[in-house]
């Protein structure tokens, strides 16, 4: 064996073998250069974090769980609007439906109302600015640079819709056809977006103007019965690391992906041993077969724990919720995956038992529940072939997922 790797490694005259030899070397050369991209992104990020986190109010909430009537409502607040309109998503299209919306977004312009769209590069990579005939003020957020790996990498995930500064929309839907269920694949949407009246609007709306790059976002009352988080980096990881670790009867997780963080898996494994109920709701169709794929072995392993994992079997699960001793709740744009908990710009609420929020997703929740079935062994045993391989490769990159 030392002789095979001498001979390859240099001591071979053979021309073809020293060829594959600087190509491996390339090859390494690469893969260290992104690694080096990558942590270098990480540590600049934890210098740099922008996160922010504020206290303020909602009234007149509304939880929207189907995209026909999100969008429906949307519409008619945007052409309602005298003042301002900011719109932010991670995902754009060029179909129908968002075509409705930049249509109704420059008509609102000629108006005379101030129109911002944001959207993350990457999320809306495919989407053609003369959709809006450059009668619409557009960004993209996260456009490559250096490190470029790493921001190639990093997405900005929030969805918000703040309309006169008063009414506002925020959760989990973006925007274009298969969000109102026109995926002939994953059938039905499933998501909780919320619509509210109130001080939160204002959050949102500075949420909104520090992605857009203002830089005098002016003073917000610390006051109120909801936390808005903005997240980047792991905030957010260390922001559920606490809830978990204090959690003493239940802990509650709904998400179209369950690829946690070492940290955040075993701060689960940790409250199933201390007798703390965990409930685990991810999707049984997949917008990601190698998301699907990467999460199996954490849910096996919570099961063999103790853990008790649904599968929502009414099309697809996007909705992102956590509960923790059924009094309070996280709800919002972050997945529980790597991506979300470690790189991705995120926006998630926090709010008590006692709010109309809270009341308004757990209702969704428990709903949700009822239209899954339990994950048994003999469904984790009897994966196919491809997503057990897939499962094996991905494990390099989950950070990623």
């Amino acid at each position: 064996m030392l002789l095979m790797m001498l001979t390859f490694f240099g001591y071979s005259n053979n021309k073809e073998m020293r060829e594959t030899k600087y190509m491996l070397w390339i090859i390494i050369l690469f893969i260290l250069l992104l690694i080096i991209d990558f942590q270098l992104g990480r540590f600049l990020v934890s210098k740099r974090n922008k996160s922010q986190n504020w206290r303020t109010t909602a009234e007149e909430v509304e939880l929207f769980a189907d995209g026909n009537s999100l969008f429906e409502a949307m519409l008619s607040d945007i052409e309602k609007a005298t003042e301002s309109i900011d719109i932010q998503f991670f995902i754009i299209r060029n179909d129908r439906i968002s075509n409705q919306f930049y249509t109704l977004l420059a008509h609102k312009h000629e108006e005379g109302v101030r129109v911002r769209l944001l959207a993350d590069w990457m999320g809306s990579f495919k989407f053609r600015e003369k959709w809006l005939d450059q009668k619409v003020f557009m960004r993209k957020m996260n456009p490559p640079r250096i490190p470029f790996f790493y921001h190639l990498q990093q997405r900005n995930h929030r969805k918000v819709l703040v309309i006169d500064q008063k009414i506002s929309y925020f959760g989990g839907f973006n925007l274009g056809n298969e969000y109102v269920g026109k995926d002939v694949l994953l059938g039905k949407w499933r998501d909780y977006h919320f619509r509210m009246v109130g001080e939160i609007g204002e959050v949102l709306q500075q949420s909104f103007a520090i992605d857009w790059g203002e830089t005098n976002k002016g003073q917000i009352s610390q006051t109120g019965d909801v936390k808005v988080l903005a997240t980047e980096g792991d905030v957010l990881e260390k922001e559920l690391l606490h809830y978990m670790e204090n959690t003493k009867e239940s802990i509650e997780i709904g998400s179209p992906y369950f690829i946690p963080t070492r940290k955040l898996e075993q701060a689960l494994i940790d409250a199933l041993a201390r007798g703390v109920d965990v409930t685990i709701m991810v999707p049984d169709k997949s917008d990601h077969i190698i998301a699907k794929a990467a999460a199996l072995p954490y849910l096996r392993k919570m099961k063999e724990h103790g853990a008790t994992i649904y599968l929502y079997v009414d099309g697809f699960f996007h909705a992102k919720v956590l509960f923790f001793d059924r009094k309070t709740c996280d709800a919002g744009t972050a997945n529980f995956d790597r991506r979300s908990l470690q790189l991705n710009q995120e926006l998630n609420l926090i709010v008590s038992h006692e709010h109309p929020i809270y009341h308004e997703i757990r209702k969704a929740f428990e709903a949700d529940i009822k239209t899954s079935k339990k994950i048994t062994d003999t469904w984790l045993n009897h994966q196919p072939l491809y997503i057990r391989t897939l499962s094996w490769i991905s494990f390099p990159f989950r950070i990623f997922l």
